[in-house]
Parts: C-alpha cells; sequence; structure tokens
C-alpha cells in the first residue's frame, strides 16, 4: 500500500534506528575459522606458517608450495559444533536466557598445487575463512540486539611461490572474496517491551573485494624452518535490503504488517593477519612447532551506516587487536602414521562495552590432536579433532531507538568441538 509521507517517515527512521543497531557487534574473532587444514587443527594450527607438509599450505603460507614433494590436490571438510550459553544478568525488558543458537555446521575447503617449473610453482585455494550462523528464539531477553546473524564470507586465492635459493621462498596470491550477511533484530514496541508485540528488522547485503596475501619461507637449517605470512583485511561494503516492520502498537501504522523495504549499506572491516611459525625436527620421528598469530582488529575503528535518504550514522566501536599463541608436535610412528597434537590460546578482541550476542565470544584455549595414514604413494588421510573453551564473559549491551535507549545485560561462555578431515592426492 501506499504509505503517507509522515508514516514514510516513521518508518524510515525506524530502519535507521534498527540499521545502527544490528551490525554494531558483528565483528569478533568468534567468526574468524582457523580450520582450513584438517592436519593444522591437529596441532591447533602451530606452525602453520612453516610446516609446508601439504597443499593448504596455500591459505597460510604461499611459499610453502616450494617444499611439497611432488604435485597434489587436496580437498576438506570441518565441521563446527558450537555450544553457547547467554544468560540474564540485569534487563530493562522482560525476557528469557538464550538456548544454544548454533547448529552443527560443515566447512569446506579444497586447494590444488603444482610445480610449474624449477623454481616457480602455482596453487589454487578455496576456503571460507570468516563464517557465523545463529538465530535466537523470539522472547530472547536480548532481541533488541539480535534475533539472527547469518554472514558467509567464500575465499577464490589464486596463488604462486618462487624459490628464491635452495634454502629461502616467497609467494603470494589474491583473496577474492564473496561476503553475504542476514542481519535480524527486534524494534520495541512504543507502548511496552513485549515479544508480542515487538516490531522486526532485517539487513540483508552482500558484496565482492579483493585484497592479497604474501609470506616468506626460511630453512634455518636442514632441521628448523621459519615461516612469516600477512593477509590484508578486506572491507566488504555489504549493499542490499533494509526491512523493517513496525510493532502492532504503533500509532503511525496504516494496518498491521506495515513494512517498508529500501535500500541501506553498511562496512564490514575484516582484520589483517599477520603470522610467524617455527618448525625444528628432534629427530626422524619428532618433530616441534610454534606459531604466533596477530589480528589488527583495531581497524574495525567504527561502523558507517548509509541509507538512500543521505541518513548517516557512525557508530565507535571498542575493539582491540588481539593474538592466537600455539605450540605442538608430529610424531611420525612409521612410513604410514603420524600422530600430532598441540594446544592454542586465541585472545578475544571484544571488551565488556563492545560485546554483544551476534558473537558471544570470549578468549579461547584450544586442545587439539589428530593423524595422518598414507594409503598409498598417491593417496593420503587426514584427521583432525578440537576441543575449544570459551571464557566466561560479561555484555552490556545498550541499543537506542528513536531517542529511547535499552540496556540488556547478561553474561556469556560457551565451548566448541571441531572435526576435520581431508584427502590428499598426489600426482
Amino acid at each position: 500500500m501506499t504509505l503517507t509521507p509522515s508514516r514514510r517517515l516513521a518508518l524510515s527512521i525506524a530502519v535507521s534506528s534498527a540499521l545502527s543497531a544490528a551490525p554494531a557487534t558483528l565483528m569478533a574473532a568468534g567468526f574468524y575459522i582457523q580450520t582450513q587444514g584438517a592436519s593444522g587443527l591437529g596441532r591447533a594450527h602451530a606452525g602453520d606458517v612453516a610446516v609446508a607438509s601439504n597443499a593448504s599450505t596455500i591459505y597460510f603460507n604461499p611459499a610453502g608450495m616450494t617444499r611439497l614433494k611432488g604435485n597434489e590436490l587436496q580437498a576438506g571438510v570441518h565441521l563446527l559444533m558450537p555450544n553457547s550459553e547467554v544468560n540474564q544478568r540485569s534487563t530493562q525488558i522482560p525476557g528469557r536466557d538464550s538456548s544454544n543458537p548454533y547448529d552443527p555446521t560443515p566447512v569446506p575447503n579444497l586447494y590444488w598445487a603444482q610445480q610449474y617449473s624449477d623454481r616457480v610453482w602455482l596453487g589454487f585455494g578455496l576456503s571460507a575463512p570468516f563464517g557465523l550462523k545463529n538465530e535466537y528464539n523470539d522472547n530472547f531477553f536480548a532481541r533488541y540486539d539480535s534475533l539472527e546473524s547469518d554472514l558467509r564470507v567464500l575465499n577464490l586465492q589464486p596463488s604462486i611461490a618462487f624459490e628464491l635459493t635452495d634454502r629461502i621462498s616467497i609467494g603470494g596470491g589474491l583473496d577474492l572474496q564473496y561476503a553475504d550477511a542476514t542481519l535480524r533484530s527486534a524494534t520495541p514496541d512504543p507502548a511496552g517491551l513485549n515479544p508480542d508485540t515487538d516490531g522486526k528488522f532485517e539487513l540483508e547485503g552482500d558484496n565482492w573485494d579483493v585484497g592479497f596475501n604474501i609470506g616468506m619461507l626460511f630453512d634455518l637449517s636442514d632441521a628448523t624452518r621459519l615461516g612469516i605470512h600477512y593477509r590484508e583485511g578486506v572491507t566488504h561494503t555489504l549493499q542490499g535490503t533494509a526491512t523493517a516492520t513496525l510493532s502492532t502498537n504503533d500509532p503511525l501504522r496504516a494496518q498491521v504488517g506495515d513494512t517498508i523495504v529500501q535500500g541501506g549499506q553498511a562496512d564490514l572491516k575484516l582484520p589483517d593477519i599477520a603470522s610467524i611459525g617455527i618448525r625444528h625436527r628432534f629427530s626422524d620421528r619428532w618433530t616441534g612447532l610454534a606459531q604466533y598469530t596477530w589480528f589488527n582488529w583495531s581497524n574495525f575503528d567504527e561502523i558507517r551506516i548509509q541509507l538512500p535518504q543521505g541518513n548517516e550514522q557512525v557508530l565507535e566501536q571498542n575493539y582491540r587487536n588481539s593474538y592466537a599463541l600455539a605450540v605442538g608436535a608430529e610424531y611420525a610412528m612409521n612410513p604410514r602414521w603420524t600422530l600430532r597434537g598441540g594446544i592454542q590460546y586465541d585472545q578475544t578482541p571484544t571488551q565488556t562495552n563492545g560485546r554483544g550476542t551476534r558473537t558471544p565470544d570470549g578468549d579461547r584455549t584450544w586442545f587439539s590432536f589428530g593423524a595422518s595414514y598414507a594409503r598409498s604413494e598417491r593417496f593420503t588421510f587426514d584427521l583432525g579433532y578440537s576441543y575449544i573453551h570459551i571464557a566466561s564473559e560479561d555484555l552490556d549491551i545498550t541499543r537506542s531507538f528513536n531517542g529511547t535507549h535499552i540496556n540488556m545485560q547478561g553474561t556469556t561462555k560457551g565451548h566448541v568441538h571441531v572435526l576435520s578431515a581431508a584427502m590428499r592426492y598426489h600426482f
């Protein structure tokens, strides 16, 4: 139906208010997916940038292709099984604690590496390095912060590596990324904070953009190898539609169910990531690995929301740079079987006054183990498992709707089980 200018203005204000709240807590370590190789998961990703033992090195450090034994095609899948509790501590609104908002989610990847000449290797990677999907019940106490979040980032990575000397290699590639997001939350009824009469807001958008990554590999000795890698943080401007349905008691509604759909956009800033790792062979059977990774989350300094009418809102964020530290080991039991394990500490970039329910994140501790089985000269199978403990953290969320400030306080804790399997074909 046709809306009068005053009603359309009121609906536009509702869209703008909800849009400003919706992605405000989207960014967190909670949706960076480190698991891009089954063998790496088995050692908690210790030494990923240095080990260069299979084609997944294309993602972690393309320079490692120069150390592969022959050409390789690798296909893998990783089953993420998150569990999270978000409990109410203090709030102005009626509502309930959350049940687990996550479902088990498979994450695939594919890598191909081939030697082109004596000193040049070519490769291609297909991965999903960022992703998030959760959904809360409509009577969730923090529903004005979020009800549903669905983010997927697909990364296509053509890569090349050069062996500069027998001990030094360099490699890099493009990151051709597609990002797609759906964000949904409730909007309050002016007559009262009641989930039965709440309005709804939904933002859908997508975008293609490009970044790069580069790495180097140094064989310091026959036993020790050092790797470094940098991946640029891509900024996606998600463009799509913003849909608002006002509450049933809103005095400006022409009839129950009126909505407005208009264009909208919001920036999604992914972090720069820099890693340094080492691999050292203590004997023919034992190998030790370690890695330090730095995440430049501070480049997520603001969210800039734009609507067609020229309305713009800038929301300051409170994210800090973070790091992950991992140590692990591998044991070559015999020519066919290799066993591995590792531990990682992964610091969250979120802080109490910036943490929300879209990614209820905390400091993480990984406990991992895995194995590889060489079935023949051509086929190798990798398996990995991680248990990730997510520390309990506080939530203190304030959202504003047409000048009304709503505060939601709670606590969050959780854990994740990850199962990985990959098949490698050598040709």
